[in-house]
């Protein structure tokens, strides 16, 4: 009886443990979103501030409201893909960090049916061997079931920062061409006005 309460008290404190580990990598993981936040607000406010300050500091009334349609223009696409990019790095990066904690967890108790299992074959009335291999094999079968959808959440996780990183090099690539539009446009309405 007494090892019986030792048992249970030994599995309410690893799922204690378990518990407050989840709850402290996910608020790791919302942390680190608050932080990007933060600054990115930050970042964008200097930002505006000093492009309103050029804008102010046009000469003619026609460079000033230019310039002031500038500084009140939004984030080039790559801020918001720089900023998307680190959301999806935080996202995945607590995502691993959940599933390890799962996968930590789901160890110990694999382990510790697995030792039932054992005892329990041990200390079994004969002719309950069919139980004891439909539990072993319920083990091994619960075991490769838990490897395939590790294996398959890592490839989920791989070709999701493989896309991402594809449309970030697409999107830089189209955000240069424009931006050289734009200036091509700006000098040519310079030259046009003189």
């Amino acid at each position: 009886m007494a090892d019986f309460q030792g048992q249970v008290a030994t599995a309410q404190q690893a799922n204690l443990d378990f518990f407050f580990g989840l709850a402290g990598s996910m608020l790791e993981g919302e942390e680190k979103l608050v932080r990007l936040n933060l600054d990115t607000a930050k970042t964008a406010l200097a930002d505006w501030y000093q492009r309103v300050q050029v804008g102010l500091a046009k000469k003619d009334d026609q460079e000033e409201v230019t310039g002031l349609q500038d500084a009140l223009a939004l984030h080039s696409a790559e801020k918001v893909l720089t900023y998307e990019r680190q959301v999806a790095e935080i996202a995945s990066s607590t995502q691993t960090h959940l599933t390890e904690v799962v996968n930590a967890r789901y160890q110990v108790v694999s382990r510790q049916v697995q030792s039932f299992v054992e005892n329990l074959a041990q200390n079994a009335p004969v002719g309950s061997e069919a139980a004891i291999a439909f539990l072993k094999q319920a083990i091994t079968l619960a075991n490769t079931t838990q490897e395939g959808v590790q294996k398959a959440t890592k490839q989920v996780v791989e070709v999701a920062q493989s896309n991402l990183e594809a449309a970030t090099k697409a999107a830089s690539e189209v955000t240069e061409a424009a931006d050289e539009a734009v200036e091509k446009a700006a000098k040519a309405a310079k030259t046009t006005k003189q």
